[in-house]
């Protein structure tokens, strides 16, 4: 008999907290390992007595992204919960997460834990450059206020080329500010993205899945999260102009007003020069927002937050809106290369960091490797694109 069919011992509450926390059911875990709910359930049962053997568990830690050695702990090891879901009235119970955005939140902790130590080593210190602010505050002024600390013009705004490099050029803004930016995939119906800013260096991730430019309104929806000291999961129901959840109604309206400033708007917004009007075309609300570089939706809701169009016409064209067929994103026929995969996702400060602590010896190359899901063979090519970046 091999050694891997036979029974191992594992602490039950280990068993119950592995798979609980991988946002994954007992029917899952049953068809996983070709077993019985029953016992499934027995596994993580005080008083059941039975244990999985090692096979069982090698598949489930593939299965739940865990290191083996984790079912071998002698209790389970206390996480943070997920970030808060502020679209959630009192009294009602949030969502469950699915497997992948739970993963997406441990593995966006754990290289912000990563980069604490990098940079505490690198640079000496931790030191973030983000400012505060209150609830009452109001968004238009806060916004006014972080766009100046962030540094981007408006004219460097219009001058982006097309969505992909506003991304580019407003997460590498954010970066200059000791913020990290990851991008992973999650299920876009699920989460657009959430911030972590407990502690001393905070983090955003925005949802890889999404469209580029709703990436760009949830970066600064995050933003706005870490200036209120909130860390919240950012989905994707459509927060009202007024009513809801005080948190969201900021946060949204902080992120509209510093990607589109109103006095911005009304110097290109057709007709408004001369008097407001609600009667601009979805065409011309397109080429607007193609000149922020943001959605249609987004300069919709700055024209109803500016009194340019009434309640009655902004939530029929938002009806309007959701009742049309989606647009079917094209894929790209060619895979993305793997440095640059590495730079999209983990962000340029994050790696930056990675290699400098490698050229200091900090780290090893196996950590490099690890810490960038990259194999080393694409460094040469890392090391390229971000001398081209800074360059």
């Amino acid at each position: 008999m091999s050694s891997r069919t036979l029974p191992v011992s594992v602490n039950p509450r280990v068993m119950k907290w592995a798979r609980e926390s991988a946002g994954v059911s007992l029917e899952a875990v049953a068809a996983r390992v070709g077993t019985s709910v029953e016992t499934a359930a027995r596994w993580e049962s005080e008083s059941a007595g039975r244990q999985p053997t090692l096979r069982a568990l090698e598949n489930l830690a593939t299965f739940f992204k865990r290191p083996l050695a984790t079912f071998f702990l002698p209790e389970p090891t206390e996480e943070p919960p997920p970030p808060a879901d502020f679209r959630v009235l009192p009294g009602q119970e949030s969502a469950s997460l699915s497997p992948r955005t739970r993963l997406a939140i441990r593995e966006a902790r754990r290289l912000r834990n990563l980069a604490i130590e990098l940079m505490a080593q690198v640079e000496g210190k931790v030191e973030v450059k983000l400012g505060k602010t209150r609830l009452h505050a109001h968004p238009e002024a806060v916004a006014q206020e972080e766009r100046e600390r962030i540094g981007v013009t408006l004219e460097e705004q219009f001058g982006w080329r097309n969505p992909y490099a506003a991304l580019n050029g407003w997460m590498r803004a954010l970066e200059r500010l000791k913020v990290l930016v990851f991008q992973m995939r999650m299920p876009v119906g699920e989460a657009r993205g959430f911030s972590i800013g407990d502690g001393s260096l905070p983090a955003i991730v925005v949802n890889a899945s999404d469209a580029v430019r709703a990436r760009i309104f949830t970066l600064f929806h995050e933003y706005a999260h870490l200036l209120l000291g909130t860390e919240g999961v950012c989905r994707p129901e459509e927060c009202p102009v007024s009513g809801g959840h005080d948190v969201e109604r900021f946060c949204n309206h902080f992120a509209g007003a510093l990607l589109v400033p109103k006095e911005a708007l009304m110097s290109v917004l057709p007709g408004a020069s001369v008097a407001p009007s609600s009667e601009v075309t979805d065409e011309e609300l397109e080429h607007v927002a193609a000149r922020f570089k943001t959605s249609r939706q987004v300069i919709w809701r700055r024209m109803r937050l500016a009194d340019l169009v009434s309640a009655r016409k902004y939530q029929a064209k938002l009806k309007a809106w959701e009742e049309e067929t989606p647009v079917k994103r094209k894929r790209s026929g060619f895979a993305v290369a793997p440095a640059k995969r590495c730079v999209r996702e983990r962000g340029r400060l994050f790696t930056s960091l990675v290699l400098e602590a490698k050229e200091r010896d900090l780290i090893t190359y196996s950590d490099v490797a690890d810490y960038l899901s990259l194999r080393l063979k694409h460094l040469p090519k890392l090391h390229t694109l971000l001398e081209k970046a800074n360059g």
